[in-house]
């Protein structure tokens, strides 16, 4: 997976989202518009921005809002947003919301409902990446694993 590449590479893509994510194949896909990416220093293991530009909040984590911390984790975050758009067939997340009120929302604990249709066992791993504390919030190493078991699981 490409976003485990990225963060066992101390690279931070700050944009993941589906407009951003490329389909090769049914089963292939490339990640793509690293404009907003960022080396990380390992030691540190984040990236502070030095101000708040248009930024795509609805898929940021609560650290990049309110710190302007990025790192592999709020990557993970935006991944969960990304799984839902994909679940749910490309609508748009938190529609009709406005930014503040997104935040709202995410800091009264509140998530996005399952989009219809959506696996359990996927909207589980949604909610694992919304997890609002960074340090509960799993990496790229767990995330990937738990997508290939659901996809093996479900091919045989």
């Amino acid at each position: 997976m490409g976003m485990k590449y990225l963060e066992e590479h101390n690279f931070v893509h700050r944009d993941l989202a589906a407009r951003n994510v490329l389909l090769v194949t049914q089963h292939y896909a490339k990640i793509s518009d690293f404009g907003l990416s960022k080396a990380v220093a390992e030691e540190q293991n984040y990236y502070k921005a030095k101000g708040h530009g248009k930024w795509p909040l609805k898929w940021y984590a609560p650290e990049c809002i309110n710190y302007f911390k990025f790192s592999s984790k709020s990557d993970v975050w935006s991944f969960g947003v990304l799984m839902w758009e994909a679940f749910s067939y490309g609508q748009k997340p938190y529609k009709g919301m406005k930014g503040k009120d997104v935040m709202q929302m995410i800091e009264s604990g509140s998530r996005m409902d399952a989009p219809l249709n959506c696996p359990p066992e996927m909207y589980d791993l949604m909610k694992t990446c919304w997890t609002y504390k960074l340090d509960d919030r799993p990496g790229f190493s767990v995330v990937e694993p738990r997508l290939r078991k659901y996809y093996y699981d479900i091919s045989q």
